[in-house]
């Protein structure tokens, strides 16, 4: 299929359009087609405060975009004959456990790498915040219940990648950022991308992550999750992630060298996990019949097509990159704002123009879900604010609230008086911090010092006997993590 007339023209003003309607600093596409790099370009700003344009050579945080890259160094030791998808994890990793003893002894490196370990969607990842060492971090997943049985159902785990990561680096000997230098990075000839923030190494031509905080477009903090990259650290640019596009398109091969076995390819753009289709999905892509999870990629159909894809947010950063294998096709879409939906809705615009569809509205029809979204989350918002008991009082002084506390997944905390309000600390990372002010009876609500965080209802547990017992929190369980954490009190000394 011959490269649409007009592309560059038509996607430059759909980009300005979509920019404008979610308030986005800064944006890079980059197409393949028939193994050419048809178009790679930046638009728009690094920084909102300052003027540094965005080009092909931007790097951004591509977030979960990285799990293919994972799976495909795992793929790399299966065609090394060092290990198989089917080998148990506790063979690499004796010390590991799931909550269920009897997942534990089943559950292979293939589980970890397609979300069906029963783990729930995100359960746990306040962890990837935490200063904790990576493997402190996995052996805290043993406490985790889970959401449904061994692989009876589809939960979305970084903490899962993460254990991939390990299991690489018990295998190679090499830190999985090691290894993606040197097995994927190298052959590759990406010399601009990295693997974390902390290699940067100099480099200038970043975009900084953005976030709207009271309806103002803002710079947040970029975290730097040193030992956590397996489930989503690179950074890239859009000329070199054609690199990566175009390898998997060629099945393994780029520019005539073979990196990867087509048998790996083939294995993980194969279907693991059934995912359910989900009710927006329908309404979005009224052609699609079946979704799945291979091996670090989504995998679904579009219009009779297969499309094998990944989205990545993180940072103040939200991304995309699609593959159409039957028309040699492959697209990325950078994005430095989170929320917005442009990411995505210029993503399958381009896909409608060259399979020659007459494409939907998908700026309009993202808008509508987007603003379908923000309607749940003011009505949710709204009906915790209705929920609201005036003209209660915490049953015991504030003193009383204090203390150390211990919880067996997110560990630590501090609880301290300060005026007359609460003051908690999660000894996971300094950033985890924020004042409590009283809600109602004994619950206070937690509004974070990292804006990005929001706000907490943490309620307080009594024992009816004048002690405090235990308190309960979700860390903006929308986006980071659904868990309930529990933080039982530690004995006064």
């Amino acid at each position: 299929m011959p490269i649409p007339s007009n592309l560059e023209q038509d996607l430059d003003l759909l980009v300005q359009k979509g920019m404008e309607a979610w308030n986005i600093p800064g944006l890079a596409v980059t197409i393949v087609k028939d193994d050419q790099l048809v178009l790679s370009k930046g638009y728009g700003l690094r920084d909102i405060n300052k003027p540094d344009p965005v080009d092909e050579d931007t790097l951004f945080a591509i977030a979960s975009n990285t799990k293919a890259f994972t799976a495909a160094a795992i793929g790399l030791l299966v065609q090394d004959g060092k290990l198989a998808w089917d080998d148990p994890v506790t063979e690499y990793l004796p010390w590991f456990r799931l909550h269920d003893e009897h997942a534990t002894q089943l559950i292979t490196i293939r589980d970890l790498l397609c979300h069906r370990s029963g783990l729930g969607t995100w359960a746990g990842d306040i962890l990837q915040l935490s200063d904790f060492t990576t493997e402190e971090v996995i052996r805290r997943v043993r406490h985790i219940p889970p959401a449904y049985p061994f692989r009876a159902g589809y939960g979305y785990s970084n903490l899962m990648f993460i254990t991939a990561g390990l299991v690489l680096t018990a295998v190679s000997g090499l830190s999985w950022d090691q290894f993606i230098q040197q097995r994927l990075f190298e052959p590759m000839g990406i010399t601009n991308s990295v693997t974390n923030a902390r290699f940067f190494d100099g480099r200038t031509n970043i975009a900084e992550p953005h976030e709207e905080i009271e309806g103002e477009v803002r710079v947040v903090s970029r975290r730097e999750d040193a030992g956590f990259g397996a489930a989503g650290s690179i950074l890239a640019s859009a000329r070199e992630i054609a690199l990566w596009l175009r390898l998997h398109l060629n099945n393994g091969c780029l520019d005539g060298k073979q990196i990867i076995d087509e048998s790996i390819i083939t294995e993980m753009k194969t279907p693991q996990t059934v995912m359910p289709i989900q009710p927006f999905e329908r309404k979005l892509f009224p052609s699609r019949h079946f979704a799945a999870y291979g091996l670090g990629w989504f995998l679904n159909d579009h219009h009779g097509r297969m499309i094998v894809r990944h989205t990545g947010g993180l940072d103040g950063m939200l991304s995309s990159t699609l593959m159409v294998p039957e028309e040699n096709l492959g697209i990325a879409i950078f994005t430095d704002k989170l929320p917005n939906f442009v990411y995505l809705a210029l993503t399958y615009h381009l896909v409608d123009r060259f399979l020659g569809i007459d494409s939907q509205d998908w700026l309009k029809d993202y808008l509508d879900y987007g603003a379908d979204i923000k309607g749940q989350a003011d009505e949710a918002r709204q009906k915790l604010h209705a929920g609201r008991v005036t003209g209660t009082h915490h049953s015991l002084p504030l003193k009383e609230f204090a203390g150390t506390y211990e919880s067996l997944t997110a560990g630590g905390a501090a609880v301290r008086v300060g005026g007359h309000k609460l003051h908690l600390q999660l000894e996971a990372h300094e950033t985890l911090s924020g004042e409590l002010t009283h809600w109602h009876y004994d619950s206070f609500m937690c509004k974070w010092d990292d804006p990005v965080l929001g706000e907490s209802l943490v309620p307080f547990i009594t024992d009816g006997q004048g002690h405090v017992t235990e308190f309960k929190v979700k860390i903006r369980e929308d986006w980071i993590d659904p868990l309930e954490h529990i933080f039982v009190k530690c004995p006064s000394r």
